[in-house]
C-alpha cells in the first residue's frame, strides 16, 4: 500500500473527512472541498482513500482531465466501471441510461438526470453491500453531463453507507444544500515552515522566510520552489502563476525531442508513452531518447505509473506546458496526433478544427453535428463552442449566422453571458435577411445582460424582435419566441398585467384555434378574457392528446384559466413521460405547474413533493431564479401550516432570486401566503388588507388568478374583523367575473362566498345541497364545512354541527393539512364531541416525504420504484419507510392501506363529504 504524503495545516478538514467516513454506517455525506491549484486537495484526499482503506471502506475514484472535458460521461464512466455488473438489474430506463451513455448500446445519450438516477441506485445497492468512499477529483474539468450528474448523487446521499469527496478550483460555485463545503485556504507561517522542513534542499534561515512570502502558504508552491530555491521568480505575478513558470521552465530546459513527446501528453490527454513518443518523432524527425519519460520524470514534469501509463505530477504542469509551447511546435504535434489516430475522426474533430484555417465545409458540418449531439444530452458548455467553431469554419453567410445564433443561445444557458452577447452581436451584425435579424434581435434581448428592456419590464423591443420574424415568414420562429415570451411576462416581469401588450403579436401569427401552442398562448395573455375560448378549445382537444408535448400545452393552458380535473390528468401524463426521458427544458417548469393543479385538486401532500422536486431540480440546474419560483411554492403550502413566509431565504440570496421575487406571480404567491398566516394567527385585519390588494387593479400586488383562488381567506378575514360589506361586494365582483369566465376556480370561490353570506335560517338547507356536490377545489369546500359547521354550533344546531365538521375533517385529513385539522377538532371539541388530544392521528407526525413515500408503497411500489419516482435513492426510500412505520405502529407495507388511504380507494369510494354524512 503507498502511504499518503502527510497533510498539514489541514487538521480541521481532515477531522471532518475522517468523521464521516468512520460514521459511515450511520448515514451518507458530501463534500466539496475547493480551493487554488497547489493548495493541497490532492493531499487531503489521499490521506482519507487511506484512512477508508484502513477501515474496510470500499473506494471508487474518477478525476476529470482536460482530453476528455468533452467526452460526455467520460467521468461517470470511469468511475462505475468497477460496479459495471449491477448495471443489469437497474430499473430498465436507468439501465439503458448507462449503456447509452457507455457505448454498450446505441440510442440518443440520455439526460444527465437520468444517467445520475441511475448512477445514484447503482451506488446505493453497491454502498449496501458494502460501505463506499467516492472519490471526484478535479470537478471544474469534468465533463459536463458528469459533473452535473455528481453533483446530483452527491445531495441525495443522506440514508446511504456512501460518502462523496469533490474536489475543484472553483471557490465561486454556490452552496449545494446537503453537500458541505471545504474551503482550503493558504497554509500559515508555521504550518508551511513545517512543510519546508521535508523538502529536500530547502533553503534555511532568511532565504526560506523570502520563500515562504513568495509562496503565499500554497503548498504545491513550497514543495516546487523550494526544490529550486531560485530568487529569481517574479514577485509580482500570483503565485499559481510562479508555480506554472516554474513548470514552464523546467519544460523549456528539455532536450527537443523530449519536450515534443511531453507537449503530445499534453495535448491528447490519454497517450501512452510510446504513443506520446511516436508522435515527437513524426514531428520532429527523429524519435526522443527512450530514457524521455525518465528526464520527464526529473524535472517533476511527469509520473511514470505500471506498466506503461504516464501522467502529469500535477495539472499546472499541462497547463503550464501548453502555455509555453511555440505556435509551431503546437501546430507540429497536433498534425501528428491527426495522423496517428486518423481512424477515429471524433477523437481528432478539435485538433484538426484548431489546424484549419479558413473555411471547411465538411468540418463545418462535422463539428455541428457535434454540437447537436451535445445540445439533446443537455451539455450547452461543449455545444456552444461547437456551434461557435462551426460558423467559423462555414462560408454561407446565412448558414455562418444562424449557426452564431445557435451558440450564443447556448452560451448563454451555460453562463457564458458575455460570449453569447459578443456572438449574438456579430450574427446582428453579419445577418443577412429580414429574418436572421429578428432572431439575433430577439436573442439579445431575453439575454440576462441587465441591459435589456425585459430588465426593466418593457417588453416592447422582444416584441417587435417576435412582430418580425413573424413578418419574415418564420411563424414557427416566432410562435416558439413568443410562448417563451409570454412565459417571462407571466413570471418574471415587474408589470400587473403583462398580457396586453402581446395581443396584438399573439393575433398576427394567426395560428389555428385548436393548435395547443395557441391556446396556451391564449390562457398566458388572456386567462380571465379568453378563460371560456380556452377551456372550450382545450377540453375538445385533450381526448386526443396522446403525445408528451400537447398533453403539457393543453394542460398547463386549462391550469392557468382555472379548470382541474382535466389539467391535472394531462399534466401527469406529461410528467410521466418527462421523467422517464429524463428531460431537463421542460421538466422542472411541469413539475411546479402540475403542483399547482394538484393542490387544487386537494392532494396538498403530493402537490408539495412536486414542488420539492422542483426546487430540488432548480438546484441540480443551477438555475437560481427557478430555485427561487419553487421555494416560493413551498411557502404557499407552509402557510397552511402557520408558517411566515421568508422572502430573504426564498430569494436564496442571489440576484436572480430576488428578480423571480419581483414577478407578479410570485408578489402575489408571498402577499397570498401572509395572508393566510395573518389569519391563521387571529390578525384578521392585517390579513384582509393584504389580500385586498390581490383583486384590487389599482394596487401594485394585483394578480386576478390569485385574486381568485384567495377568496376564501378573503372572506374569513372580511367576516372577522367585521367587514360584511367587503364580503358583499367581493361576491358582486365574482358573479360579475364568473358570468364572462366559467372556470371552476371562479365558480368555487363563487359558491364559498355566497355560502358565507347565508342567513342562519337556511344553514340547514345548506348543509343538505353542500353534502351532495363535489366542489373543483377539495380544500376549499372543507374551509366552506367547517365554516358552516361553526356557524351551526353558534345556532345551537350542535348535532348537526357534528356531521358538517366531520365532514371537513375527512377532507383535510385526506390532503392532508394538519393545522387545519386541529382548527376543526377544537370546532369538535367547541360543539361538545370529546376528541382525543392532537396528535394522537399517528398518520400526522409524517414528513410530507414519509407521507409520499407511504403512499406510493401503498399501492405497491417498489423501493426502487419510489426511488425512481421521487429521484431518491432506494435506501433513503428504505429509510422513509422505516421511520414512517415507527410513527405509525406497523411493521410491515402490507399494513399500510389500513393507516392511510390511497388514491385509488378514495377514488372507488367516491366523494369523500358523501361518506362523511353517511350515518
Amino acid at each position: 500500500m503507498t502511504t499518503a504524503q502527510p497533510v498539514i495545516g489541514r487538521e480541521r478538514e481532515t477531522a471532518a473527512l475522517r468523521h464521516a467516513v468512520g460514521h459511515v454506517t450511520d448515514g451518507g455525506a458530501a463534500f466539496v472541498v475547493d480551493g487554488e491549484a497547489g493548495i493541497g486537495k490532492s493531499s487531503l484526499v489521499a490521506d482519507l482513500v487511506e484512512y477508508a482503506d484502513g477501515r474496510g471502506l470500499r473506494v471508487l475514484t474518477t478525476t476529470g482531465t482536460l482530453a476528455e472535458s468533452s467526452e460526455p460521461y467520460a467521468a461517470l464512466h470511469l468511475l462505475l466501471y468497477p460496479l459495471r455488473a449491477g448495471i443489469p438489474d437497474l430499473p430498465q430506463p436507468q439501465r439503458r441510461a448507462l449503456d447509452v451513455a457507455f457505448g454498450v448500446t446505441s440510442g440518443v445519450q440520455p439526460s444527465p438526470l437520468l444517467a445520475g438516477l441511475a448512477a445514484l441506485t447503482l451506488l446505493s445497492d453497491a454502498a449496501a453491500a458494502r460501505p463506499l468512499l467516492v472519490v471526484v477529483e478535479d470537478l471544474h474539468w469534468m465533463d459536463v453531463p458528469s459533473r452535473w450528474a455528481l453533483r446530483m448523487i452527491a445531495r441525495r446521499v443522506g440514508e446511504d453507507s456512501l460518502v462523496i469527496v469533490m474536489t475543484t478550483r472553483d471557490s465561486d460555485a454556490a452552496e449545494d444544500p446537503g453537500v458541505r463545503r471545504l474551503h482550503l485556504a493558504p497554509l500559515d507561517a508555521p504550518a508551511a515552515d513545517l512543510l519546508l522542513d521535508g523538502v529536500p534542499g530547502a533553503p534555511r534561515g532568511q532565504a526560506r522566510r523570502d520563500l515562504v512570502l513568495r509562496a503565499e502558504g500554497n503548498p504545491l508552491a513550497l514543495r516546487e520552489l523550494g526544490r529550486s530555491a531560485s530568487e529569481e521568480h517574479a514577485r509580482d505575478r500570483p503565485v499559481v502563476g510562479r508555480v506554472e513558470q516554474e513548470f514552464a521552465g523546467r519544460f523549456a530546459g528539455l532536450e527537443q525531442s523530449v519536450r515534443l513527446a511531453v507537449l503530445a501528453v499534453a495535448l491528447s490527454g490519454s497517450t501512452g508513452a510510446e504513443e506520446a513518443a511516436r508522435v515527437a518523432a513524426r514531428a520532429f524527425g527523429r524519435f526522443p531518447p527512450p530514457t524521455w519519460t525518465e528526464q520527464a520524470s526529473a524535472s517533476s514534469l511527469l509520473v511514470w505509473e505500471a506498466p506503461r501509463a504516464i501522467r502529469f505530477r500535477h495539472p499546472l504542469v499541462q497547463s503550464a506546458v501548453l502555455a509555453v509551447a511555440s505556435p509551431t511546435e503546437r501546430t507540429a504535434v497536433l498534425r501528428s496526433l491527426v495522423t496517428e489516430h486518423e481512424d477515429d475522426p471524433t477523437r481528432t474533430v478539435w485538433w484538426r478544427a484548431e489546424l484549419t484555417t479558413g473555411h471547411d465545409y465538411a468540418l463545418a458540418e462535422e463539428i455541428a453535428a457535434l454540437g447537436a449531439g451535445r445540445t439533446a444530452m443537455s451539455d450547452p458548455l461543449v455545444a456552444s463552442r461547437a456551434y461557435e467553431r462551426a460558423a467559423e469554419l462555414t462560408s454561407d453567410v446565412v448558414r455562418r449566422v444562424e449557426r452564431r445564433i445557435t451558440a450564443a443561445e447556448l452560451a448563454g444557458l451555460s453562463g457564458r453571458i458575455a460570449d453569447a452577447a459578443l456572438l449574438v452581436q456579430r450574427a446582428r451584425d453579419e445577418a443577412p435577411d429580414r429574418l436572421l435579424a429578428a432572431r439575433a434581435a430577439w436573442f439579445a434581448e431575453i439575454l440576462p445582460t441587465g441591459r435589456t428592456g425585459l430588465a426593466v419590464g418593457d417588453l416592447g423591443p422582444a416584441l417587435h424582435a417576435v412582430s418580425e420574424m413573424q413578418a419574415a415568414g418564420g411563424v414557427e420562429d416566432a410562435t416558439t419566441a413568443l410562448l417563451h415570451l409570454a412565459a417571462i411576462a407571466w413570471d418574471h416581469t415587474a408589470e400587473p398585467d403583462p398580457g396586453d401588450p402581446m395581443l396584438v403579436v399573439v393575433e398576427a401569427l394567426a395560428l389555428p384555434d385548436d393548435d395547443p401552442r395557441a391556446i396556451l398562448l391564449a390562457a398566458r395573455t388572456e386567462p380571465v378574457v379568453r378563460g371560456d375560448h380556452v377551456m372550450e378549445r382545450a377540453l375538445a382537444a385533450a381526448p386526443t392528446a396522446e403525445d408528451e408535448e400537447s398533453a403539457w400545452l393543453l394542460g398547463y393552458a386549462l391550469n392557468l384559466v382555472g379548470e382541474v380535473e382535466t389539467a391535472r390528468v394531462l399534466l401527469d401524463r406529461a410528467l410521466a413521460s418527462m421523467r422517464a426521458r429524463g428531460e431537463l427544458r421542460t421538466f422542472p417548469q411541469a413539475l411546479m405547474g402540475t403542483s399547482m393543479t394538484t393542490y387544487l385538486a386537494g392532494d396538498v401532500a403530493k402537490a408539495r413533493s412536486l414542488a420539492e422536486q422542483a426546487e430540488s431540480l432548480g438546484r441540480d440546474l443551477g438555475d437560481a431564479g427557478f430555485s427561487a419560483a419553487a421555494r416560493c411554492a413551498l411557502a404557499w403550502f407552509d402557510a397552511l401550516e402557520g408558517v411566515v413566509p421568508d422572502a430573504e431565504q426564498i430569494a436564496g440570496g442571489t440576484q436572480a432570486g430576488a428578480q423571480v421575487l419581483r414577478s407578479g406571480a410570485m408578489r402575489a404567491t408571498l402577499r397570498g401566503a401572509a395572508g393566510l398566516v395573518d389569519l391563521l394567527a387571529g390578525r384578521a385585519s392585517e390579513a384582509l388588507e393584504r389580500l385586498r390588494g390581490l383583486s384590487d387593479p389599482a394596487h401594485d400586488g394585483y394578480h386576478p388568478w390569485f385574486g381568485v383562488a384567495t377568496s376564501h381567506d378573503f372572506v374569513d378575514a372580511a367576516l372577522e374583523s367585521g367587514r360584511r360589506g367587503d364580503v358583499e361586494q367581493r361576491l358582486a365582483d365574482l358573479e360579475q367575473l364568473h358570468a364572462r369566465w366559467h372556470a371552476p376556480i371562479v365558480r368555487t370561490a363563487v359558491d364559498y362566498t355566497r355560502l358565507a353570506l347565508v342567513p342562519d335560517d337556511e344553514l340547514e338547507s345548506a348543509w343538505v345541497t353542500l353534502q351532495h356536490e363535489r366542489w373543483a377545489m377539495p380544500y376549499v369546500q372543507a374551509r366552506a364545512l367547517l365554516r358552516l359547521g361553526r356557524r351551526l354550533r353558534r345556532a345551537r344546531r350542535t348535532t348537526l354541527a357534528r356531521a358538517v365538521l366531520h365532514a371537513a375533517l375527512d377532507l383535510f385529513a385526506a390532503m392532508p393539512a394538519p393545522t387545519w385539522e386541529e382548527r376543526t377538532r377544537d370546532a369538535l371539541r367547541a360543539a361538545g364531541e370529546r376528541l382525543p388530544a392532537a396528535g394522537a392521528r399517528d398518520v400526522e407526525l409524517l414528513t410530507p416525504q414519509e407521507l409520499r413515500v407511504c403512499t406510493l408503497a401503498s399501492r405497491g411500489m417498489s423501493n426502487r420504484a419510489i426511488g425512481e419516482h421521487l429521484f431518491v435513492s432506494p435506501r433513503t426510500v428504505g429509510a422513509h419507510l422505516y421511520a414512517a412505520f415507527q410513527k405509525l405502529g406497523i411493521s410491515t407495507r402490507q399494513q399500510l392501506p389500513g393507516v392511510l388511504p390511497t388514491e385509488a380507494e378514495a377514488e372507488a369510494d367516491g366523494d369523500a363529504v358523501d361518506r362523511a354524512a353517511r350515518p
